[in-house]
């Protein structure tokens, strides 16, 4: 008689959309696989199936085979085919959170329109698990999750049912897969009966002992991989013998239903699954940890499509549908679906060939375009209703609008058309109260304008020549506008003509930034005189891994001294400065061919390094292009500084997590994979010491590690990963970070990222107890003011409709909204705003997210000045969970809200008809 309850056989394909071959190749499978197996469960009406969690696959199929979409609905609604809950199998620690819950709406978007779907948070493959990610799937309506990658260990350690916690203390009941097998436990079975079976006995015997539920689940399929028509008849010859456990041909459902209906009491697990295999056995199980930094320039792409979408894009088509101008879901919608389409772990890892990469490259240019579209649109509308009535004769109104729910200085781009060739040498800017704002031209180029508003003509005007100015903006509203006028002026500002020599270095009223002979930088308070030497420090190394994994050369070299070619400095008495240093770091060009060591010739690589400070800021932006000419390397940025007794804190999805600041590696016997050093972040990284607190932010890197000190237990560096060059997709035997080669050996020349990059970070050093909050820094560097220059029409233009027969721009009379104007504010900077855009589908009014990135309970007030009629807390899936006062002060419209640490909070605001 066995010892467990019951066996769940569940048949099912992996599959990666793009990978070691093209999208339009897979798809070919995929329609013969979909093909095939509706012709097995057309003929076997005992056989399931579960089509692995992501319903884009069901998309792909039907482009092709529109006609069979009735066979799926049928099957679907019979229970037997399973699909869903996601539009695609993502990467946790590479998308943004927002992502992650656009990816869920997208998924039951579609999903549900076929019939019933999958109610678990199935993971089956991700390289590891976020720690929010329970409150994610719980928020969404979930009650399970089935995951694999990152938790591992004994039964002990890694039971097959737990409760899985985040930091916020939300919790989903959670299935692990096994240790050694994962989702492929059963996969290939043998036709033959006998063999079948004992190779189910096998899998059962370690599978088993980590089931507590006495319920063992086994998966039969792998990636790609063709159902198997003779697992019914299997199943049925099993249960013939009544020694063996009963066995059942089962889904994913009713596994977790049984499993956790006879368990009273599971352990609790939490925070983040990022931990290598340790166990004899568990060779595919490892975590893939560089995937962070592989093909860097595609998490640049992402991180900018997701900032166009979710903090520009979004707000301002809630503004629009608010205010009564109109919104564009449809094109929202479009645009999410090619960023999303980039979000598979073998997309956007940057683990797959090079063709897969750069049809990537397509989606996120038509994100953009999409995108970039939307906000001109929004600006455009905007724009037309602003008060031109105190416009200075001879000048040309500017709109600037600040994406962030709080005031901000800032330095924008504007652009000044001029239709003769007169030289211009300064530029006046004022705004509606009279107050000026330092200016500098710092482009100029002859251009044949395109309006790219849809209302206007395109090609309006002849050439004209185009000034680029640059301005420093003070006191910006939140989440609005500021109306500025400017005015070319032929004339120069004399009273920018620099007080003293160029040299070295930048300084505010706050902090001195001076360029060593070295290369590296050092930044100096003003106020007390504590200084950091050795900044910004660059290191090669080699790197004969692959797209999944660091790994040195046997006989590595470090290269970390930068020739300076030059130093310049520029922007003195405008309210920032500008410290330009270029440099050559010789290192290796390649690897050797035995991949032992590097090569004894060497390459330049020409970097240029751009530093920005504001008056009164402890701020500096950073932008460095790197002309990457070498292979098989490994370029980093070293920061050297001093930290408490807390490990570098990072940003992460609705989440600032901690890790080890030593990593013990596994002992011989049990060595698969090596525990990482490095670690993932979104946005930035932060360090405490004593009073001080030092944040690094970086736009689209995301890989950081902490390398202690010998010399004190409060030193280190801080290392950045900007790139990784490496020649194979899957080349894990090339290295020594593994032992297992994670795809096929495939060589991959757009792996050594053979191009021009520009790379966008900043460093804050300042007192904890005044510093700016991490996530607002990040978010300021990030997320730049928006500019628009505002068409006067003259009397003659008044009335006149687009080339469409669309009503134009209003006339002069038209216009009626003042010069400035704040939208949304909240008050209180632990509580990050991650998304305000208009409810999706088919609830009313607009949605604001927010959460407690602090570590205790914090409450705030969200002020709004909207035609809001009502409030409410709503899930994420949009379930409504209770009302929200709101108060009146004024023309605002006033939201207290409490929230616990690390919880996320969404509000549905209605609007007036």
């Amino acid at each position: 008689m066995s010892a467990y309850k019951s066996i769940h056989v569940v048949a099912h394909t992996h599959w990666d959309r793009e990978w070691y071959l093209p999208f339009e190749a897979f798809r070919f499978r995929l329609v013969g696989l979909i093909d095939r197996l509706l012709r097995t469960m057309d003929e076997d009406k005992a056989y399931r199936f579960h089509l692995d969690g992501q319903v884009i696959a069901l998309e792909d199929y039907l482009e092709i085979r529109p006609e069979r979409r009735a066979d799926l609905e049928r099957l679907i609604r019979e229970g037997r085919l399973t699909i869903g809950p996601w539009y695609v199998l993502v990467d946790e620690f590479l998308v943004s959170g927002e992502s992650m819950i656009r990816n869920l709406e997208e998924g039951r978007r579609i999903g549900s329109s076929f019939g019933p779907m999958l109610e678990v948070g199935y993971l089956p493959d991700t390289f590891g698990h976020i720690a929010q990610m329970p409150q994610l799937l719980k928020e969404y309506g979930f009650e399970y999750a089935l995951i694999w990658r990152g938790l591992n260990g004994t039964p002990e350690q890694a039971p097959a049912e737990f409760e899985w916690e985040s930091p916020s203390g939300h919790r989903v009941k959670t299935v692990h897969l096994s240790y050694m097998y994962g989702y492929t436990s059963a996969m290939s079975l043998p036709v033959d009966q006998e063999q079948a079976e004992d190779r189910l006995r096998e899998l059962i015997g370690h599978i088993g002992p980590h089931a507590k539920s006495g319920h063992v689940l086994l998966m039969n399929g792998f990636d790609h991989m063709e159902p198997q028509r003779h697992i019914s008849a299997m199943i049925d010859q099993w249960n013939a013998k009544p020694q063996e456990a009963p066995m059942k041909f089962s889904s994913i459902t009713s596994y977790v239903q049984d499993c956790f209906g006879e368990l009273p009491e599971v352990p609790v697990l939490g925070g983040e699954f990022r931990r290598t295999s340790h166990t004899p056995g568990g060779v595919i199980n490892t975590i893939l940890p560089n995937v962070l930094s592989a093909r860097v320039y595609l998490k640049q792409q992402n991180a900018t499509a997701q900032n166009l979408l979710e903090r520009l894009a979004e707000p301002l088509e809630a503004l629009a549908l608010a205010t009564g101008a109109g919104h564009h879901p449809a094109f929202v919608r479009q645009a999410w679906k090619y960023v999303l389409q980039n979000h598979p772990h073998d997309s956007i890892c940057g683990c797959s060939i090079d063709d897969v990469h750069e049809e990537m490259e397509t989606r996120n240019r038509k994100a953009g375009q999409i995108g970039e579209q939307l906000v001109t649109e929004a600006l455009a509308r905007m724009s037309d209703k602003v008060d031109l009535s105190w416009l200075p004769p001879d000048s040309k109104p500017v709109l600037l609008f600040n994406p962030l729910p709080w005031r901000r200085d800032a330095l924008a781009e504007i652009e000044l058309d001029a239709d003769d060739i007169a030289l211009y040498r300064s530029v006046k800017v004022m705004d509606e109260a009279g107050e000026t704002y330092e200016a500098e031209i710092v482009g100029y180029e002859k251009v044949c304008p395109i309006e790219t508003d849809s209302l206007r003509y395109p090609l309006s005007k002849g050439e004209v020549y185009r000034h680029k100015v640059r301005i420093l903006v003070r006191h910006l509203p939140p989440l609005g506008y500021k109306t500025i006028a400017a005015q070319l002026r032929k004339i120069p500002e004399f009273a920018h003509v620099p007080a003293r020599a160029a040299s070295n270095s930048i300084e505010n009223e706050f902090v001195r930034i001076t360029a060593e002979p070295d290369g590296t930088l050092t930044w100096v308070d003003m106020e007390t005189g504590a200084s950091m030497r050795g900044l910004h420090r660059f290191e090669d190394s080699g790197d004969v891994g692959d797209e999944y994994s660091y790994s040195c050369p046997l006989l590595n070299e470090h290269f970390t001294s930068a020739t300076v070619r030059s130093v310049r400095v520029s922007g003195e008495s405008r309210g920032w400065q500008r410290l330009t240093v270029s440099y050559e770091l010789l290192v290796p060009r390649s690897a050797e061919p035995d991949d032992r060591r590097r090569s004894s010739e060497l390459v330049a690589l020409d970097i240029r390094t751009e530093v920005k400070l504001l008056s009164r800021s402890r701020t500096a932006s950073v932008r460095t292009t790197v002309d990457n000419r070498a292979l098989d390397h490994r370029l980093r940025l070293l920061f050297p500084m001093k930290k408490g007794v807390r490990p570098i804190q990072a940003g992460g999805a609705f989440d600032v997590s901690e890790r080890p600041d030593r990593v013990q590696q596994p002992p011989e016997d049990v060595w698969v994979e090596n525990e990482p050093t490095s670690f993932p972040f979104h946005h930035y990284v932060f360090a405490d010491h004593d009073d001080t607190r030092t944040i690094v932010n970086a736009h689209g890197l995301h890989e950081y590690e902490w390398v202690p000190s010998d010399r004190a237990n409060d030193e280190g560096t801080l290392a950045i990963t900007l790139l990784r060059s490496v020649a194979y997709l899957g080349g894990g035997d090339r290295g020594m970070a593994t032992s297992n080669r994670p795809g096929p050996g495939l060589k991959t020349p757009g792996g050594q990222v053979q191009r021009l990059l520009t790379f966008h970070y900043g460093l804050t050093v300042d007192r904890r107890d005044r510093a700016i909050a991490p996530w607002r820094v990040a978010d300021e560097q990030a997320i730049a003011v928006q500019s628009r220059g505002i068409p006067v029409p003259d009397a003659s233009e008044a009335g006149l409709t687009g080339r469409h027969g669309e009503e134009a721009a209003p006339a002069l009379a038209a216009y009626r909204q003042s010069g400035q104007r704040g939208w949304l504010e909240l008050d209180n900077p632990l509580l990050h705003v991650t998304s305000f855009r208009p409810a999706p589908d088919d609830r009313d009014g607009i949605e604001l997210r927010l959460v407690n990135l602090g570590e205790t309970a914090a409450g705030g007030c969200i002020r709004v000045r909207l035609p809001i009629i009502g409030a409410r807390a709503i899930g994420l899936n949009g379930e409504v969970r209770r009302e929200l006062s709101l108060k009146t002060d004024g023309a605002d419209r006033l939201v207290t809200v409490e929230l616990k640490p690390k919880e996320i909070f969404t509000i549905q605001f209605t609007t007036k008809e």
